[in-house]
């Protein structure tokens, strides 16, 4: 378990030195700089999970990167969207893909959706004292489950749902989520509504942008990645 909860934080020669520079509000004016953002979105449709995100990465008001990588391979099968702190979400993709590794090769099966999730519920949860900065959306196919879209957040909780999005654009992609889907979808009608709602997202969020990538995990067959690029 960690332990960085029982370190005290300590102020530099720097923080001390120019605090009168702040204002009353100094606490979150500090949060707001801190504050990163992004856009990632996922929904079933019929036989197959797709998933999506933009490629910027932003430190407040700065465009760290344009080509950041979102959208994760787990295993063939599961693919897992990040949000949030990069260290973090890299982090976790790591353990999670290591994981489930560890359990196909010790069961010579794939690993079910939803028992990913669980592991990494688990893992999310016995470090809520001192949590992971991360927003997840875990996808797959599995022969026994079918699609399954997981919202996971940072303390471990588990939402199966039918569409979501998660980021700094997630209430943009909402609306066009919810006005745009229905069930049993085509593949092609769920990529153009993914396309749609970050799209929209981008448009409205300053720290979302730089083009998609798309992810489309289908129950028979290879999953197929595509990056589109976009006017801003």
């Amino acid at each position: 378990m960690r332990k960085e909860y029982l370190v005290k934080s300590s102020e530099s020669v720097f923080s001390r030195e120019y605090r009168f520079m702040d204002n009353d509000n100094s606490q979150i004016n500090q949060a707001h700089t801190l504050k990163t953002g992004t856009t990632t979105v996922g929904l079933v449709c019929k036989d197959a999970v797709i998933l999506g995100t933009d490629k910027r990465a932003s430190m407040s008001y700065f465009v760290a990167s344009k080509t950041a990588e979102k959208l994760h391979e787990i295993q063939e099968h599961l693919y897992m969207t990040i949000a949030g702190g990069v260290a973090d979400a890299m982090y976790l993709v790591d353990v999670l893909r290591a994981e489930t590794t560890l359990y196909q090769l010790k069961r010579e099966k794939s690993i079910k959706v939803k028992s990913a999730g669980k592991l990494l519920s688990n893992i999310l949860y016995q470090n809520k004292m001192y949590p992971f900065q991360v927003g997840l959306i875990l996808g797959g196919v599995s022969e026994e489950e079918g699609p399954i879209l997981l919202d996971i957040g940072a303390y471990g909780s588990i939402l199966p749902e039918k569409f979501c999005a998660v980021g700094s654009g997630q209430n943009f992609s909402y609306g066009v989520l919810e006005a745009k889907y229905k069930e049993n979808l085509t593949i092609k009608q769920g990529k153009e509504i993914i396309i749609k709602a970050i799209t929209s997202s981008i448009i409205r969020d300053m720290a979302s942008g730089n083009g998609i990538d798309i992810a489309v995990v289908k129950k028979e067959g290879p999953a197929e990645k595509e990056f589109i690029s976009i006017k801003e």
